[in-house]
């Protein structure tokens, strides 16, 4: 019979090894019961050398790393509580959710450890695998998820993460909320404004585009639906989704004028274009057709990260970026210290409009 006193080293080594040991795995490789391994997890948590988090325990002495956004030579505390944070693209829009991740985690002094998937799903299980056997006590993730039905493979996936997670700008579908929490931009609130705001100078011809098939442009095209039919405006109009359009996803010079030419044979006098680039893009191209912008056509884009530096300035809807990483990074150090079971949270942030030059009443 193994010893308690043997059986917590074993444990101790293999979180030593793995950063991570699971309950489940370790009933199996002991031979004891869930009630002794989790008993010896109480123990070695109280001696401060293991951090209990959901279905097992992190190694708290794991190595010091470097936060990101710190100089190199800044270090953590070694029972800093680590964050595991995945997300499709370090660029633009998810730099600026990262850097809100980043402030709130900086003040509680915890540290941060980020993994890029580049948007391609089959990697995105490997990396967050690489992230719990660095130690992470918690994951922030922006994984691929639409907004149709999960596959059952994603939602076991997501039930049996060992520690807590949030969704970041993502969020399941209604029958699986209790899975994960979550924190996102309201988007369809987003959409709805944009079109609310095109209305009220006159506009009763507002098309959509749209590109990729990411869950942010689904909740961008049923805002834009719902407002539509909320407000009684023409529905005969182009919904443009960028990936049915051409040599998709970069737009060639024919895919443009197909999708201007679209826009003038339905008489559109106003439209919410997601995101910035593409919004620049459809303006120069409509002024080259002698389209007055924003007399004849008014343009709302969807991001607002470069949006203030078109000709004209664009008005665009501008998601709290900052804010929800802020907020994401805070349910999930509450979901971390609370150390175990926690109702799944859920918050929605809304964004502003900011109106600039590229919107007008009709002439």
């Amino acid at each position: 019979m193994v010893l308690a006193a043997e059986r917590r080293a074993q444990i101790l080594e293999a979180a030593d090894r793995h950063g991570i040991v699971r309950i489940a795995d370790l009933v199996v490789s002991l031979g004891v019961s869930d009630v002794t391994v989790r008993r010896d997890l109480a123990v070695l948590a109280r001696t401060g050398e293991l951090r209990k988090v959901r279905g097992g325990a992190t190694l708290r002495r794991s190595p010091v790393r470097a936060s990101a956004g710190r100089e190199p030579g800044t270090r953590h505390r070694p029972d800093a509580i680590h964050v595991g944070v995945l997300v499709p693209t370090a660029a633009d829009y998810f730099r600026r959710i990262v850097d809100g991740m980043q402030r709130t985690l900086d003040t509680a002094g915890a540290r941060l450890t980020l993994s890029v998937s580049d948007y391609r799903p089959e990697r995105e299980q490997a990396l967050v695998d690489g992230l719990l056997q660095a130690g992470a006590d918690g994951l922030l993730l922006v994984p691929s998820i639409e907004n149709g039905p999960t596959d059952p493979a994603t939602d076991a996936w997501l039930r049996n993460l060992p520690v807590p997670a949030v969704l970041v700008e993502r969020e399941l579908p209604e029958n699986r909320l209790g899975l994960i929490s979550s924190v996102r931009t309201a988007h369809e609130q987003g959409t709805a404004a944009a079109v609310d705001h095109l209305r009220t100078l006159g506009h009763t011809r507002i098309a959509l585009i749209t590109r990729g098939d990411s869950q942010a442009a689904e909740l961008i095209r049923g805002g834009w639906e719902r407002a539509v039919a909320a407000f009684g405006l023409d529905t005969d109009v182009p919904v443009i989704l960028g990936k049915n359009v051409g040599s998709w996803p970069r737009w060639s010079d024919d895919d443009i004028d197909t999708v201007v030419r679209q826009l003038r044979e339905a008489r559109v006098t106003g439209l919410v274009c997601h995101n910035d680039e593409n919004a620049m893009t459809i303006v120069q191209r409509a002024r080259r057709y002698g389209w007055s912008v924003p007399h004849q056509l008014s343009v709302v884009a969807y991001e607002d990260e470069v949006a203030r530096l078109g000709d004209p300035p664009l008005t665009a809807v501008s998601p709290p970026k900052e804010e929800v990483g802020k907020v994401a990074a805070r349910t999930l150090l509450d979901l971390v210290e609370a150390g175990g079971p926690a109702p799944a949270r859920h918050t929605r942030l809304e964004p502003e409009i900011m109106v600039r030059e590229s919107t007008a009443g009709i002439r």
